[in-house]
């Protein structure tokens, strides 16, 4: 009895995993070409691997996942992608990960977790050990005397490995490069996501009334990419009426009245782990006022006069020069970016507007690649204006030109 429970459990396989009509994403390749993507940009940089602990860029290199949220504040699942060989997946062997020892490119080894939550008092010894373990792992690697890539590091873990003697360099741009160009399997989910995303915004758009609040709204948005495979969201940005200028606030219990425009961002990882930043505004109500149309219509002109811009081989610093001018009255209140990469969150590349820039620096060196995917967005909310209009679209970047992908219809009567 109990080893028919074991067998039923070790194939509980729920859903069409694959069908034999049409092809569909292929996971192994996938998986594959991430990490051989990456790998490249190891052989660029002449290092010997990378650690990871970011848990996003785990999952692009192991196609593993586990508590995603969880991770980004308690370091304690990691791994090394070496610049040849197999991946080492460093987790947690009795619980959550336990069913991946058969993945292929992957090897497992138990993690040591230096987060004070986990090891309190004993973290500087957890630490210790932690960098003992690392450094036999680089050794059977071949790659400890190698300078070592790492996208983010505690205090502790970083004087462990200098205790140790492993050189680590910056490897967030290691892996930054190697999501950029997406592979076509990439692609495919990309257009999944964006499909999702799409549908989600026509739901909040049905849901559009006086006297629904933007919590709800944002929670139609939330579950809708929930209930078609989803698995969260970057932000809550949703805002209504006066809360849209200037942009940045997040949903709350404000009441949308007659007359508000509501606008969001849908800031969504749909399957997999696929994201896409788009943004629509809608109005409550059937008479859009002058302001109003001049602020959509104006965010709506920049963004598709901008579109034709991202093409292959357009240098970052090129786009936004072409770029269309802002009408003074609405610079102060613009987007921190025209337009930035697309991927399992928002990724490098930044295209920063030539008098702005979060660095203060500008644009830095780049240029656009064939099927990199890009968020084109605006921010149209004049300086002491009630409200705004926040817009953008999903682009892929072809061998023609640039493709939009997402297709969530706008408020065609801010555009009469």
């Amino acid at each position: 009895m109990f080893k028919g429970v074991k067998e039923i459990h070790q194939r509980d396989l729920i859903g069409q995993q694959a069908v034999d009509y049409d092809e569909r994403v292929d996971i192994r390749r996938l998986r594959r070409e991430r990490i051989a993507r990456i790998q490249a940009e190891l052989a660029k940089r002449d290092l010997g691997g990378v650690l990871l602990y970011d848990p996003i860029n785990v999952r692009y290199a192991t196609g593993t996942r586990f508590v995603q949220i969880f991770s980004m504040h308690t370091a304690h699942r990691y791994c090394v992608v070496p610049r040849e060989g197999d991946v080492v997946l460093f987790t947690d062997l009795n619980q959550g990960d336990q069913h991946l020892k058969d993945l292929e490119g992957i090897k497992l080894r138990p993690a040591q977790s230096c987060n004070y939550f986990v090891s309190g008092t004993f973290n500087e010894e957890v630490a210790q050990r932690w960098g003992m373990e690392l450094k036999v792992a680089l050794e059977e690697m071949g790659i400890v005397n190698e300078p070592l890539g790492v996208d983010r590091l505690e205090a502790l873990t970083a004087h462990a490995l200098l205790e140790q003697d492993i050189k680590f360099v910056d490897g967030q741009s290691v892996l930054e490069h190697a999501h950029a160009v997406k592979t076509k399997d990439e692609i495919a989910l990309m257009r999944q996501t964006c499909a999702i995303a799409d549908v989600a915004c026509c739901a909040v758009r049905e849901a559009l009334r006086p006297g629904v609040t933007e919590n709800e709204l944002y929670a139609i948005l939330a579950s809708t990419n929930l209930r078609f495979g989803g698995e969260h969201q970057d932000s809550k940005f949703l805002a209504a009426g006066g809360n849209t200028n200037p942009w940045y606030r997040e949903a709350s219990d404000r009441i949308v009245r007659t007359g508000d425009l509501v606008g969001f961002d849908t800031d969504m990882a749909g399957p997999m782990g696929y994201f896409v930043c788009m943004s629509r505004t809608y109005l409550c109500g059937d008479r859009p006022n002058s302001e109003q149309k001049e602020a959509y219509k104006l965010a709506y002109d920049i963004i598709y006069e901008s579109i034709p811009l991202f093409r292959p081989g357009m240098t970052l610093q090129e786009i936004a020069e072409k770029s269309p001018p802002w009408p003074e009255e609405y610079k102060a209140n613009r987007y921190a970016v025209l337009g930035h990469g697309l991927g399992m969150r928002d990724e490098w590349p930044a295209i920063y507007f030539t008098d702005r820039s979060w660095s203060g620096m500008g644009n830095y060196e780049g240029q656009l690649e064939e099927d990199m995917v890009m968020c084109v967005e605006a921010y149209a909310g004049r300086e002491g204006a009630r409200e705004g209009v926040k817009l953008g679209e999903a682009v892929l970047i072809t061998a023609n030109g640039p493709e939009v992908i997402t297709q969530a219809p706008f408020d065609w009567r801010l555009l009469e």
